[in-house]
C-alpha cells in the first residue's frame, strides 16, 4: 500500500503526508491508553485509601466528583492534546504522529469532538476492532472516528509543500507593516504556528493577488481560522491582514533564532 498522501487544496497547493500505519498508531494508542489507565488506578487509590474515611455521605459525594473528574479527564484528555497541540497527544508526539484534516490544515475542536466520540464504537466489540477492521479496508489508515470527522493521521517528519497551480513559485511574500502598526500582535503567538502552515500562509499571500476578492476572503478565513482559535484570539478581525502578521512575526522569530 502507497504510504504517501497528496492532498491538493482549494488555493492549488499540494501537501504531501507521510500516512500513519497501523503498528505506530497502536503503539501511540499503547502510550495515551497506559497513561490513562494509570490515572484511573490513581483514583481508585485515592477513594480507597481517603475518600471511604471521610463517612458514608461525604466520601459518597467526593466519590461521585471523584468519578466525573475521571471520566472528564479519560475522554477529554484526546480532545484537549489534539487541539492545543498540533493535533498530537502525548502518545503521538513520542511516536512523532499527529491528526490534521483531511484538507491538510490543523484539527479544530469541534473535529477533536466526533473523532473521539466515535471512538466508543471503533473500539467495539473489544480494543478498537472496529476501528481496525475499518483502517484495513480503508486507503487512509481512517478509523470510523477519522470518516466521521474528516480527519487523517500523518507522520510529522516527511511534510513537503509544493505549488500544483500554473502560476510560478515565488520566493515568498515581502511583508511590510512596521511592527508598531500591527493590530493583532498582542495575542499572536508566533511558537504555535507550525512549519506546513506557514508554507500555506506564504503560498497565499503569494498567490493572493491573483484570486478573486470573494475567494480571497474565503481562503484567508478557512486557513486562519483554526489558527486564531489556537492562539484564542478574536474572531472578528480581517484575516487577511491576521495571516500578513502571523507571517511577518513568524519569519522574524526564525531568522532570530537562526
Amino acid at each position: 500500500m502507497n504510504e504517501q498522501l497528496s492532498i491538493e487544496t482549494p488555493e492549488q497547493i499540494d501537501i504531501s503526508f507521510q500516512k500513519a500505519g497501523i503498528g505506530s498508531r497502536f503503539y501511540a494508542a499503547l502510550i495515551d491508553t497506559g497513561l490513562l489507565v494509570l490515572i484511573l488506578f490513581v483514583g481508585y487509590y485515592v477513594n480507597l485509601n481517603f475518600i471511604t474515611e471521610l463517612g458514608d455521605t461525604l466520601g459518597n459525594w467526593l466519590g461521585a466528583i471523584g468519578g466525573i473528574l475521571v471520566f472528564a479527564l479519560f475522554w477529554g484528555y484526546y480532545m484537549v492534546f489534539e487541539v492545543t497541540s498540533n493535533g498530537q497527544t502525548l502518545g503521538k508526539r513520542a511516536l512523532g504522529l499527529r491528526v490534521i484534516k483531511d484538507g491538510g490544515y490543523p484539527i479544530g475542536f469541534a473535529d477533536s469532538a466526533i473523532r473521539n466520540l466515535v471512538r466508543v464504537v471503533d473500539f467495539l466489540p473489544f480494543f478498537y476492532g472496529a476501528g481496525l477492521l475499518t483502517m484495513l479496508i480503508n486507503g487512509n489508515w481512517q478509523r470510523l472516528g477519522d470518516l466521521a470527522a474528516g480527519t487523517l493521521v500523518v507522520k510529522t517528519e516527511r511534510t513537503n509543500l509544493k505549488p500544483t497551480g500554473g502560476i510560478p513559485k515565488m520566493y515568498g511574500p515581502v511583508i511590510n507593516i512596521p511592527r508598531e502598526e500591527f493590530n493583532y500582535a498582542g495575542w499572536i503567538r508566533p511558537e504555535l504556528v507550525t512549519e506546513p502552515e506557514v508554507g500555506i500562509i506564504r503560498e497565499y499571500l503569494t498567490r493572493r493577488g491573483t484570486l478573486p476578492k470573494p475567494r480571497r476572503s474565503q481562503l484567508a478565513r478557512t486557513i486562519a481560522s483554526p489558527i486564531v482559535e489556537k492562539m484564542g484570539g478574536s474572531s472578528s478581525i480581517s484575516y487577511d491582514r491576521f495571516l500578513e502578521e502571523v507571517y511577518a512575526l513568524k519569519t522574524s522569530e526564525t531568522n532570530a533564532s537562526g
